[in-house]
């Protein structure tokens, strides 16, 4: 039977969450692991396309076509994998960030702030599973994030996937397969969930991006804003979880001090 929630309350309990104590601290893991993405790419994207644009201006300077053409079929091979690979990379430091983050917040439901070297821990223990499930998202999105009904589907229906790692201690599959049945028996709480965290982004992004036109500040609240939210994210989906699935801190009140 599916389990009834007030989607309201749950909503306002978890954004007054967030800035209790210092349970904002949540933002700092998915500051890490989109800071280690962005590192990864962006080096490897400077490293890689910039000497091939180097070699390709240099090679059709001098009319050496097949110069040219061997520095493209690199792109394709060597320098094309190695870039491949470093998504790969940046795919699992975003995804081991939201991890850490919601290993992170276990204690917050129950009262007390944040273990973030312990959430460290726990991620560290599941990284084959956030690996494989990192894998996964990033195929599906590379082929059809460009749609709008696929990412919608995929935040519904595997919205309970990294829950069911760190708390329910599942494989990827395992997890994506217990979240879809979860999201499947509870729809209603489920987008309701879904439609909290699609406002909130669009909310804050919106504002953010009016400060985003101040030159450095904005930037700099543009990404604060972003990892706030997405520790947002993981309270509510975290609540959810443990509401629609019985976990004992779910009923344990949160505090208003």
């Amino acid at each position: 039977m599916a389990v009834q929630i007030d989607a309201v309350a749950e909503i306002q309990k978890t954004f007054q969450l967030l800035f209790q104590r210092k349970n904002w601290m949540l933002a700092l893991p998915i500051l890490v692991g989109a800071a280690v993405a962005l590192i990864v790419v962006g080096i490897v994207g400077v490293l890689a396309f910039g000497s091939l644009m180097g070699g390709g201006l240099g090679a059709m300077s001098t009319g050496d076509n097949r110069a040219a053409g061997g520095l493209f079929a690199m792109l394709f091979s060597g320098l094309g994998l190695l870039f491949l690979v470093a998504c790969v990379v940046a795919v699992v430091a975003g995804m081991f960030g939201y991890a850490w983050a919601y290993a992170a917040a276990e204690p917050v439901w129950q009262g007390s702030d944040p273990d973030i070297s312990g959430g460290f821990s726990k991620a560290m223990g599941k990284l084959p599973q956030l690996i494989v499930l990192g894998l996964i998202f990033g195929v599906v999105f590379l082929f059809l994030g460009w749609t709008v009904i696929v990412p919608l589907l995929v935040l519904l229906f595997c919205a309970y996937a990294l829950p069911y790692i760190i708390q329910g201690n599942q494989s990827a599959t395992g997890a994506i397969s217990a979240s879809i049945n979860l999201a499947k028996n509870n729809m209603g709480p489920t987008a309701m969930l879904v439609l909290a965290v699609i406002v909130v982004s669009l909310v804050v992004g919106l504002v953010s991006g009016i400060f985003g036109l101040i030159p450095l500040l904005g930037w700099i609240i543009q990404i604060a804003a972003s990892a706030l939210v997405g520790a947002f994210n993981i309270l509510a989906i975290m609540r959810w979880y443990n509401l629609l699935t019985g976990t004992p801190a779910a009923s344990a009140p949160a505090t208003t001090t």
